[in-house]
């Protein structure tokens, strides 16, 4: 007996195949006779949700860069622990007060917030922290944060490393002008920021914060719940700054300084 294998074999012919394709091309010809816009709209502007979701993410990065340049701390949580050797030992208030405070003591924090102080220690639950004044005769690296001994609300970024001077500088309250101590040198960290943004104008910027348009980027204040700029040699306590991208998509924060 012979055993045979039997193939089935099925598919499209080569004549079936040209034949479809033709068919194809015949119909995409009638559509874009009969719908030339609606097609070329449909198949050229189909990708624009998308394209704007990314751009929106984008702007949304460089805003969030920009907050943790100004803000480079977190915010005190309750029961939460925290320690003195780790490098993320530093928190803000939950409320501006123009400080931030250095874990001393580890241990955990207490259920309510407590009442920070300006100097000397603030006991929270079983940790200590304190307030991060300039110290005298102290190394300091370029980004460290201070604030001087007579708290005025402002943040001061290092700007160049080195070692603070016996006796505190002058600090100054507004500009962009850096502060020398010794040989160190210190921002004002609003006018840092200020600067770090860049003039508001058509350019597109690219720097660490990402890519992105200065919309505002100027010194403001409130006048009945109005935002103004400010007058020449008023106070320049709060920031504000407006960026966009290139789809036109605008994001605005307002950066504070605590006012004494």
């Amino acid at each position: 007996m012979t055993c045979r294998k039997i193939i089935n074999q099925s598919g499209f012919t080569l004549i079936e195949i040209i034949a479809t394709v033709v068919i194809v091309a015949i119909f995409s010809a009638m559509m874009l006779t009969m719908f030339p816009n609606a097609v070329y709209h449909s198949l050229i502007k189909s990708s624009d949700p998308l394209r704007r979701i990314l751009k929106s993410s984008d702007l949304s990065k460089v805003m969030a860069n920009i907050n943790s340049d100004y803000i480079p701390y977190p915010r005190w949580k309750a029961s939460t622990s925290y320690s003195a050797s780790n490098p993320q030992n530093k928190i803000l208030p939950t409320g501006m007060n123009g400080r931030f405070y250095i874990c001393t003591t580890g241990g955990t924090s207490g259920t309510s917030e407590p009442l920070w102080r300006d100097n000397g220690e603030t006991q929270d639950g079983n940790v200590t922290w304190k307030a991060g004044l300039w110290i005298k005769q102290t190394s300091y690296a370029v980004g460290d944060i201070v604030i001087p001994s007579n708290p005025n609300g402002h943040f001061y970024r290092c700007i160049i490393a080195g070692t603070s001077g016996t006796t505190e500088p002058s600090w100054l309250p507004t500009g962009s002008a850096s502060v020398g101590d010794d040989s160190a040198q210190w921002k004002r960290l609003l006018g840092y920021l200020n600067l770090q943004i860049g003039t508001a104008d058509s350019v597109k910027k690219d720097n660490g914060y990402g890519q992105y348009y200065v919309v505002e980027n100027r010194f403001v204040k409130f006048v009945s719940n109005a935002i103004q700029p400010i007058s020449t040699g008023e106070a320049e306590n709060v920031l504000e700054v407006k960026i966009k991208n290139d789809e036109d998509e605008i994001l605005t924060t307002l950066f504070t300084a605590k006012e004494n």
